[in-house]
């Protein structure tokens, strides 16, 4: 099979001089273009992006102060009305009917200055005689307002007062929408005294309208009152921080400011689609000369690099790879000796696989023909045991066991077994050893039904059993108790031996583990060492046994994969 693969020239080869001249001096042309053109045009965009930005922002705030303008030369136009005065000067008429007249009177002459001033929502007069005068269709809400906080700053004041953006109208009743107010109050023109205030209500919205003109999402515009409130904004949780620069300009009727700030997405996006183009046309020049420069060198070398990359694939552990050796120079003797090389590794590695595999199953029947007597052995023992103490009721329960126990023991040669015959296996043999120990221990078996069906390797809870047995049990004055419990984690099974004796101490665990991970000769038992290599031979280096002691008991894990 021919691999064909893109393979840099050696080191002080002449395709690699060649290739590297060519790469440096053009990546350099282009590193050079680009920061230059990058620099200037980031700079002409961002000095004329930030001219934009003040037209805009010096456009939205002269249209704001139109809109003050013209709300408050109309209040002023009402507040020095002649008619206005004089019924603000009178006494409210104590005829109901009366007095519902002149108001209508009045509405429809606030009515009808509203009629020709645009963007305001309404005009309403508070009179100190107790009269009050809408420009619009709103209920009136009649109140004694001379205590409110609001009309005695208006009555205070020989200037207009602004308020800050409120819920709903002062004096009417309304939806509830954000207003702006703007108070003035009402002097007698022939005596001085103050007859009253005069409100002027503009929407936030129509505010918010104005200021969200220009620059979109990549600005934002903020509108503050004197006190820093933010009376409308293009748009909301926006840090201010993020943008480059800003621009401010007072609103000197209200005392307000009007703010811009910029984004730098919208310097960088307009740069990006300035240079791209030229970057682009970059790119091509440069992959022109590197296809150009890698032909050339390639042509010189070319079957040096196809042996090349043969070699780098028979390094990944691939041998079925061989080289065309057609010709009678030097690289077609170098290829024809790099194909027998190949082809005897590849007979090399056939034979030691087939050795492998012999050895490993002839150390895995050994394994557990070391097994299969020690457990006869021990059980044999116990019935023996029984037998001697006329125990006749529990030595028949033993034999049977031990039937069911040889039955699934041999299984017919089988090394594999399903968890539930594994648990089968295990559950006979401790009803042997519960009547051999009469009440020196209780167990529990816990395994999940989602694993029983599962494959393990066969006669591996019983070595770790009898251990808690002698290790426990025998080693405690006191009834124990032998838990066996699975879980199943991803693609992996864990089933836990665990005996309530006596706490193991922490270096002797550390050693048992450190004795298992090794495959090392020990003093801990043959039957442990024997399934933690079985584990490890079948399955992998990855799995085994893991001892752990605590106050509660000593614990051996089993890991082994699920299959």
């Amino acid at each position: 099979m021919k691999v064909f693969k893109w393979f840099p020239p050696k080191k002080n080869s002449l395709g690699k001089r060649i290739f590297v001249l060519t790469m440096t001096i053009t990546l350099s042309m282009v590193a050079l273009l680009g920061f230059t053109f990058s620099y200037l045009s980031t700079n002409i965009i961002k000095d004329h992006l930030q001219t934009v930005l003040v037209a805009i922002v010096d456009s939205n705030a002269i249209e704001i102060e139109n809109l003050l303008d013209n709300a408050l030369k109309n209040a002023l136009r009402i507040t020095n009305d002649p008619k206005i005065q004089a019924v603000l000067r009178n006494p409210r008429p104590e005829s109901i009917a009366e007095a519902y007249s002149l108001e209508l009177e009045m509405d429809n002459q606030l009515s009808f200055v509203q009629n020709y001033v645009d963007h305001l929502f309404g005009f309403y007069i508070i009179g100190a005689n107790g009269m009050q005068f809408k420009s619009n269709f709103s209920s009136p809400i009649y109140q004694d307002w001379k205590d409110f906080d609001w009309y005695q700053s208006i009555i205070a004041s020989d200037s207009p007062v602004w308020f800050n953006p409120h819920e709903g109208s002062f004096t009417v009743n309304t939806i509830g929408q954000p207003l702006i107010t703007m108070g003035l109050r009402i002097m007698d023109k022939s005596t001085g005294n103050i007859l009253g205030a005069l409100l002027t209500d503009i929407e936030v919205s129509t505010l918010s309208t104005i200021v969200r003109k220009g620059m979109g999402e990549t600005g934002h515009f903020i509108l503050t009152s004197s006190d820093k409130t933010i009376i409308s904004q293009s748009a909301n949780d926006t840090n201010n921080s993020e943008y480059s620069f800003s621009y401010t300009k007072d609103i000197s009727l209200a005392g307000w400011e009007l703010t811009g700030y910029l984004h730098p997405s919208l310097i960088e996006n307009s740069v990006l689609s300035m240079i791209t183009p030229i970057l682009i046309l970059i790119a091509v020049i440069a992959i022109i000369v590197l296809f150009a420069s890698s032909s050339i060198s390639y042509r010189i070398t070319a079957q040096l690099r196809e042996l090349a990359s043969l070699m780098e694939v028979v390094q990944s552990g691939n041998f079925r790879v061989t080289m065309d050796t057609s010709g009678d120079d030097e690289v077609a003797l170098l290829g024809t000796t790099f194909n027998v090389m190949v082809s005897q590794i590849n007979n090399l590695l056939r034979d030691l696989h087939d050795e492998h595999e012999k050895l490993r199953i002839a150390e895995m029947k050994t394994l557990e023909a070391q097994i299969n007597p020690h457990f006869l052995y021990n059980t044999l023992d116990s019935i023996i045991w029984l037998a001697r103490k006329g125990k006749m009721d529990d030595v028949t329960r033993l034999v049977y066991s031990l039937s069911k126990l040889l039955r699934i023991g041999l299984n017919r040669g089988r090394t594999m077994v399903t968890i539930e015959e594994e648990i089968e296996h295990i559950s006979n043999y401790l009803i042997i050893q519960e009547v051999r120990y009469a009440d020196d221990f209780v167990y529990e078996i816990n395994i999940p039904d989602s694993i029983l069906k599962n494959k393990t390797l066969k006669l591996i809870l019983q070595p770790l059993v009898e251990n808690a047995i002698i290790h426990g049990v025998q080693q405690s004055d006191t009834s124990e108790k032998i838990t066996i419990v699975g879980e199943e984690s991803g693609t992996d099974i864990r089933i836990h031996v665990t005996n309530s004796g006596p706490q193991v101490p922490q270096d002797r665990i550390d050693e048992i583990n450190q004795l298992l991970e090794e495959g090392s000769e020990s003093d801990f038992g043959l039957g442990l060492r024997n399934v933690n290599e079985r584990i490890k031979l079948y399955f992998g280096q990855h799995y085994g046994l893991h001892f752990s002691s605590n106050s509660e008991g000593t614990t051996v894990v089993v890991h082994i994969p699920r299959i």
